[in-house]
């Protein structure tokens, strides 16, 4: 019997994992389980409701979240939110927050600073000009780690490259379309031993854009602040 999208998805497709030693070899960063963030997914838009689907860039667009491993796997993807509604909002209301609760306190993912500081989501310090040299190693040993996202999804678009317009009248169809694509560079990475990423990736970075429209009703929580800070002695 042949297997169903959902059983194939479940096989390429995992959730976050301990890929701590591959991420530390680059940078030294600790416990780090996966890079997380988003990324817009431009589509033609629909008539009705157009305005939700445009994003901050000004086109209309789908949301992707996604979470990769230093291998430039996809360990966790998330579509199903217009182009509009902020990545924090969006992480908030995904799977993946709620799985996230229960990684064991020493483990963390690595974002921008477009999402909530928290023990198990280090974001980098906010640079007001004012960072000492401890912080600022932290920050350049944190972006240094957190690039494989933005890399895999440079690749991704790279691979799929109907993903840079994605023009389909069922709006509604475009989610799964996006997560059959992350499946399918996940089973090229896993089975062409001699792929070779392109030299040249297109990488995005958005997060300090997106620190400008980002209302956090959280705020950085203590216990994030204090294992940020614990992180950057170890670093330093």
């Amino acid at each position: 019997m042949p297997c169903s999208d959902h059983d194939i998805l479940q096989q390429l497709i995992s959730k976050p994992r301990n890929v701590a030693e591959d991420f530390s070899r680059r940078a030294g960063f600790p416990s780090v389980v996966g890079a997380l963030d988003g990324t817009y997914i431009p589509i033609s838009g629909p008539s009705n409701y157009r305005d939700s689907y445009i994003c901050r860039k000004g086109y209309p667009a789908m949301h992707l979240q996604a979470v990769c491993d230093s291998d430039l796997k996809f360990l966790d993807v998330f579509s199903a939110y217009p182009g509009s509604v902020h990545d924090a909002r969006v992480f908030k209301n995904s799977p993946l927050y709620q799985a996230l609760q229960e990684l064991p306190p020493k483990f963390h993912l690595l974002g921008d600073s477009a999402y909530p500081l928290t023990t198990f989501l280090l974001t980098p310090f906010r640079d007001n000009d004012h960072l000492s040299t401890e912080q600022k190693c932290y920050n350049s040993a944190h972006s240094s780690t957190r690039v494989d996202i933005e890399r895999c999804f440079g690749l991704l678009k790279g691979k799929f490259r109907k993903l840079k317009f994605l023009d389909m009248h069922k709006v509604e169809e475009i989610p799964s379309m996006i997560i059959v694509c992350c499946a399918l560079h996940n089973f090229i990475i896993m089975h062409e031993k001699d792929y070779e990423p392109d030299t040249e990736v297109e990488i995005e970075q958005r997060g300090e854009n997106l620190l400008h429209d980002f209302d956090n009703d959280e705020g950085e929580s203590v216990s994030g602040q204090c294992k940020r800070q614990e992180i950057m002695h170890l670093l330093a």
